[in-house]
C-alpha cells in the first residue's frame, strides 16, 4: 500500500479555505480532516480545533507530538504526528496550514500537495471586514501583505476561490481528484522525454492524451512542454504533428484543392491575406483563411478584418462562406483553440524562448484538420521578426515542407525579407485601408504590400489546374486584380460572413510626428511603430495605429511629417505622441554626408 498524500491547504485570509475544507467532510473520498490544535479557547469562532493552554502546547512540543507548528496572529498552531499514521495506511490528509511551513512540512511527510486558495484583494478584504474582528485599516494591510514564493520542489496547484461558494467547492474537489489519480499511463514517455530522449508518435500520442485528460500537475505539464518546445528532432516535429492532427476531427470538404496560407508574423501591417484571399477565390479556388488576432502586435489579420466583417465564425459559417464566396478570412478561436499551446506561449513568451519547432507541428496540424490540401508559408526574417537571420528561415522553410510532406500535404515556405513593415498603416483599420486602397488599383496603394501580395498570389495559382507556372500564376493574379475581379470577390466575402453597418474607420483624433533633423531615411523601425499604435489604442481600439508618411530612401527636411497617430481615444492618441517622442530607440534613421542621423520621432 503506498502512503496517502498530505494536501497542505494555504491562503490569506478571507480566502475561504475553511469552507472548501468544511464541503470534503460530507463526500466519500478517502480523506482525513486534520483538526489543528491551537492556542484558543474551545468555541472561540472560527474552525472546530482542538484547545490547548501555552504551556500544554509547548509541552506537547517537547515531547515530539507534533508534526509541525507555527505562530499567527498571537496563536500557537500545530499538526500532531499522528496524521504520519493516517498517511501511512494509504489515506490522504487535508490541512490548512501556513505557507511559511510548506518547506519544512515537505521533509516530514512522504508526499506533499500545496494547494493556494486565492481570491482577488477585494474580494478578500469583503470578506474579512464581514466577520467584524479587525478595522478597515487592518484588514488593507493585511491583504496587501507580500509573501515569499514557494520552494521549486514542492507541487502546488492553484484553486480560485472567487465566485460563489459553490463554484469554489466543485474547484478545490476537481483538484484533489485530480492529484489522487492513479499515476497517468504515459509517465514513462513523460520522464523520458524529460530526461532528453526523442519520443516517436505512439509516445507523444499517449502524453498528449493524458495531458488533456488532466491526469498530469500542472508542473509536470509545465516541465513537458517547456522540454518539448525546446527540444525536437525533425521526427518528433512530424509525429506531434500527426497526433495533434488526430485530436480534431477533419473538415472534409467536396473540393479537389483546398489551398491556405500562415505567417509566422511579426511585420508591422503586412496585411497580404486580405488581398492574396479575394485573388485565389476570384480565380475560383476554395481559401477558407483562418486567422489570429494580435498578441504582442498592433493588429493580427481577425483584428484587420474586424473593422469590415464579423469573423468569430462557427465550422458552419466558414463551410457557408466556401459555398457562397469560395472563401473566408476568420478567427481561429471558435475553430481551432489548443489549451496545450496556450500553455506553451504562456511560459516562452514572457521568456523570450524559441517554440518556432513546436509551432511547424501546431500550425500543420491545425491546417490538415481545416481540411487544407496545399499551404503556402511566409517566413520573414529580420532584426525585429521571429526568425532572425535567412538562414534561420530556410532551416524552419525546410522542417515545415517536410512535415508537410508526412501529413500527406502540399506546402511551400517562402522566405520573405522583414527588415522593415509593409504598407503605410499599422493597426486594423489603417490596414484595411491600404488593402481597399491594393484591391482597387488606386495609384497611391503601398508598392511594397501590392507586390508581397501578388508574389504569395502567384505561387497558390500555380498548383491550380490550368496554371503550369509561377509566371503565369502572376500573370492570372495581376489579371484579376486589375479587372476588378479580386475587389468583387473580396465583397462577396465581407458579405458571406456579414458585413458590418458601419466599418471602422481610421481614429479622427490625430497627431503628427515631425522630422527634428534633415537626412535620407535609411530604416523604419516597424516594431518602435507597432508600440506607438499599441499606445494610441490598437488593436483593442481597432480605429487606432500610425500611417506612416516616409519610406526608406525618401529625403527629409527639419518639420517634415514622419507618421501620424490615429485613434478615437484623446488621451490614448496623446500619450502615444508623447511615447512616440521620447523614444529612446530611434523609430526612423536617416543618413547623411555618410554619417548616421536619427531623426528622433
Amino acid at each position: 500500500m503506498s502512503d496517502g498524500i498530505f494536501f497542505f491547504v494555504v491562503g490569506p485570509s478571507g480566502a475561504g479555505k475553511d469552507s472548501l475544507i468544511d464541503a470534503v467532510r460530507g463526500t466519500d473520498r478517502p480523506f482525513e480532516i486534520a483538526r489543528r490544535v491551537i492556542t484558543r479557547a474551545h468555541g472561540s469562532p472560527g474552525e472546530d480545533h482542538e484547545a490547548l493552554g501555552e504551556a500544554e502546547f509547548s509541552a506537547l512540543e517537547r515531547q515530539g507530538g507534533f508534526l509541525i507548528t507555527w505562530s499567527a496572529h498571537g496563536l500557537q498552531y500545530g499538526l500532531r504526528r499522528e496524521l504520519l499514521g493516517v498517511l501511512a495506511h494509504g489515506r490522504h490528509v487535508i490541512a490548512n496550514g501556513s505557507r511559511a511551513m510548506v518547506e519544512a512540512l515537505s521533509a516530514c511527510v512522504p508526499n506533499l500537495v500545496v494547494i493556494e486558495v486565492s481570491a482577488p484583494v477585494s474580494v478578500l478584504a469583503e470578506r474579512i471586514l464581514a466577520r467584524g474582528r479587525e478595522t478597515p485599516e487592518e484588514v488593507r494591510q493585511r491583504v496587501m501583505r507580500k509573501v515569499e514564493p514557494f520552494p521549486a520542489d514542492v507541487e502546488v496547484v492553484r484553486v480560485s476561490n472567487d465566485g460563489t461558494l459553490e463554484q469554489g467547492i466543485e474547484r478545490f474537489i476537481m483538484a484533489l481528484d485530480r492529484a489522487t489519480q492513479p499515476p497517468a499511463r504515459s509517465m514513462a514517455a513523460m520522464k523520458a522525454k524529460l530526461a532528453g530522449d526523442a519520443l516517436n508518435e505512439t509516445q507523444y500520442g499517449a502524453v498528449l492524451d493524458d495531458i488533456l485528460a488532466l491526469r498530469y500537475s500542472d508542473r509536470d505539464i509545465n516541465a513537458f512542454l517547456l522540454q518539448a518546445s525546446q527540444h525536437l528532432s525533425d521526427p518528433e516535429v512530424l509525429a506531434l504533428a500527426k497526433v495533434r492532427a488526430r485530436l480534431s476531427p477533419r473538415i472534409e470538404w467536396n473540393e479537389p484543392m483546398l489551398v491556405d496560407k500562415h505567417s509566422m508574423g511579426g511585420i508591422p501591417g503586412s496585411r497580404i491575406t486580405l488581398i492574396v484571399v479575394p485573388i485565389v477565390t476570384a480565380f475560383g479556388l476554395a481559401m477558407p483563411k483562418t486567422s489570429s488576432r494580435a498578441i504582442t502586435s498592433a493588429a493580427g489579420t481577425a483584428d484587420a478584418m474586424e473593422t469590415v466583417a464579423r469573423v468569430d465564425l462557427t465550422r458552419a459559417d466558414v463551410q457557408r462562406c466556401v459555398q457562397e464566396a469560395r472563401g473566408c478570412i476568420a478567427w481561429n478561436g471558435r475553430l481551432n483553440h489548443s489549451m496545450i499551446d496556450d500553455r506553451i506561449n504562456a511560459f516562452t513568451r514572457p521568456l523570450g524562448l524559441d517554440s518556432n519547432r513546436w509551432s511547424v507541428a501546431s500550425i500543420l496540424s491545425k491546417k490538415w484538420s481545416a481540411g487544407s490540401t496545399h499551404v503556402i508559408i511566409d517566413l520573414p526574417y529580420g532584426p525585429r521578426a521571429k526568425l532572425k537571420d535567412e538562414a534561420e528561415a530556410r532551416a524552419l522553410g525546410q522542417l515545415f515542407e517536410y512535415v508537410g510532406t508526412g501529413l500527406g500535404m502540399h506546402v511551400k515556405a517562402m522566405v520573405t525579407d522583414g527588415r522593415g513593415p509593409v504598407g503605410r498603416g499599422v493597426g486594423p483599420a489603417l490596414e484595411v485601408r491600404d488593402v481597399r486602397l491594393v484591391l482597387t488599383n488606386a495609384a497611391d496603394a503601398p508598392a511594397d504590400l501590392r507586390e508581397k501580395a501578388l508574389l504569395f498570389a502567384a505561387e497558390i495559382l500555380a498548383w491550380a489546374p490550368g496554371v503550369e507556372t509561377v509566371v503565369q500564376g502572376r500573370e492570372v493574379a495581376e489579371s484579376l486584380l486589375a479587372s476588378g475581379q479580386a475587389l468583387a470577390s473580396f465583397e462577396r466575402i465581407i458579405d458571406a460572413q456579414g458585413r458590418r453597418a458601419h466599418p471602422v474607420s481610421p481614429g479622427k483624433r490625430v497627431r503628427q510626428i515631425v522630422a527634428q533633423r534633415s537626412g535620407v531615411v535609411t530604416s523604419v523601425d516597424g516594431w518602435a511603430i507597432a508600440g506607438v499604435a499599441r499606445a494610441a489604442g490598437a488593436p483593442d481600439d481597432l480605429s487606432a495605429g500610425v500611417d506612416l508618411l516616409v519610406s526608406v530612401g525618401q529625403t527629409v527636411e527639419v518639420g517634415d511629417p514622419l507618421f501620424q497617430i490615429h485613434g478615437d481615444d484623446a488621451e490614448h492618441v496623446s500619450a502615444a505622441a508623447q511615447s512616440a517622442n521620447g523614444l529612446s530607440t530611434h523609430v526612423i534613421s536617416a543618413e547623411r554626408l555618410a554619417r548616421s542621423v536619427s531623426i528622433s520621432a
